[in-house]
């Protein structure tokens, strides 16, 4: 693909950029997620990789600064620059300048593995919630569901429970005493907001007004549809990406993702029919949203012109897809923000490498630890599970976390 949109030329730079990155796969390969945690147990975790860590070491100054240091060693090629741009764009909502090196060394390295393949998980994403749960209350975790939190619980300004809103809104909120501590996935502005504005100190008043200026993406369109697959062709691919501008790769509605999963997975629609996914992401401006009451006309007739550049991209994949479509939803950052309790429907904080990083788990408030895309590593899925082993490997005794080790051989 890189010969035949960029020539020879720049065929040779990917090369060359492969070579580069090889050594920082390595590295960050060495020192998996599994093993890292927030506290001086850390030394303990280490030693067990032993003089190899040595490499990590070495690796440590590029990994953690952007991804463009590496890029302007080996890439001039025009095209490809942009194209790296648009792998880091899809990955972390920024450009190749802002992304942190580490997660695209990491993304490089298990998308371009020999055999490797994005997929679509079988039952659809539903099927990873089945397991998660199967997880948790396998060994005695209860979940509680339509249970929002109002407010984080703070004695002395320490953490020490949260504040359930009730299902039924007749019955009062109940109160959820923590062990241990708190672990918040909210984002940075919405875990601000779960804070009482009383029995916090100076130090972690000051640490909040901070955390909520963080800088932050922009939000989703999202277009789901069930179609008629009557005479689709059978070698359709589940997974397409249409740029519609390659000058302008941050622009609003211009880079747009689309997801067949029926491709890969029949039962996931009755038969003869398919079931599509197509958004944008991290590009969406929240302002024009702003307001406007989701059940009005205005709101309505809204999603459907901001959907059009979806159904645009989508007809270039199925030139008649209007026609085909059955069942239509079309999501905006209203719809992100009120289901989600997501702060203008962010796709997530832009924290950009050059300046800064993302925090880790432990925050000023004792016994509140948070976890999620506001944190290490950062966006992506990948990113926020890393970022929740390491809180919890950082909750768990230091013997708990070796012995997990050995029984995962690492």
């Amino acid at each position: 693909m890189v010969r035949t949109q960029g020539g020879e030329a720049a065929l040779q730079q990917w090369r060359a950029l492969e070579d580069k990155m090889r050594p920082l796969q390595q590295g960050a390969a060495l020192f998996p997620a599994a093993a890292l945690r927030s506290d001086p147990g850390v030394v303990l975790s280490m030693l067990r990789f032993g003089p190899k860590l040595a490499l990590t070491g070495l690796q440590a100054p590029t990994l953690t600064a952007p991804f463009a240091k590496v890029v302007d060693q080996v890439v001039t090629d025009p095209w490809l620059r942009k194209f790296l741009d648009l792998e880091c764009f899809v990955l972390s909502g920024m450009l190749a300048k802002d992304t942190i090196c580490a997660e695209m060394a990491f993304m490089l390295m298990e998308r371009n593995r020999p055999g490797s393949t994005i997929d679509y998980p079988m039952g659809g994403t539903s099927s990873i919630v089945d397991a998660l749960r199967r997880g948790i209350e396998k060994y005695g975790g209860k979940i509680m569901l339509r249970s929002h939190v109002e407010e984080i619980l703070l004695e002395g300004g320490q953490a020490v429970g949260v504040k359930v809103r009730a299902a039924n809104p007749k019955k009062p909120s109940a109160v959820i005493k923590a062990r241990k501590g708190v672990v918040t996935n909210a984002s940075v502005w919405d875990t601000q907001r779960l804070l009482p504005n009383q029995d916090i100190t100076q130090k972690q008043r000051e640490w909040s007004a901070e955390a909520t200026q963080t800088p932050q993406t922009g939000s989703f369109m999202h277009l789901h549809l069930g179609i008629d697959a009557t005479g689709l062709d059978p070698d359709l691919d589940c997974h397409h990406l249409v740029v519609n501008d390659w000058h302008g790769l941050e622009a609003s509605q211009n880079v747009c993702i689309i997801s067949i999963p029926t491709v890969f997975d029949k039962s996931l629609a009755p038969a003869g029919k398919a079931t599509i996914h197509a958004y944008v992401a991290a590009n969406e401006p929240y302002a024009i949203w702003e307001g406007l009451d989701r059940k009005s006309k205005e709101y309505k007739d809204l999603k459907e012109q901001r959907a059009e550049p979806l159904w645009k991209a989508l007809e270039r994949v199925i030139p008649d897809i209007r026609k085909r479509a059955e069942v239509t939803l079309i999501g905006s950052p209203l719809t992100h923000e009120f289901w989600l309790r997501r702060n203008k429907g962010t796709y997530g904080a832009a924290i950009s490498a050059q300046s800064g990083s993302f925090p880790g788990p432990q925050t000023p408030i004792k016994g509140l630890y948070r976890c999620g895309d506001s944190t290490q590593p950062g966006i992506g899925v990948p990113a926020a599970a890393a970022s929740g082993m390491i809180t919890a490997n950082t909750l768990a005794p230091i013997w708990s976390h070796l012995k997990m080790l050995d029984q995962l051989h690492m």
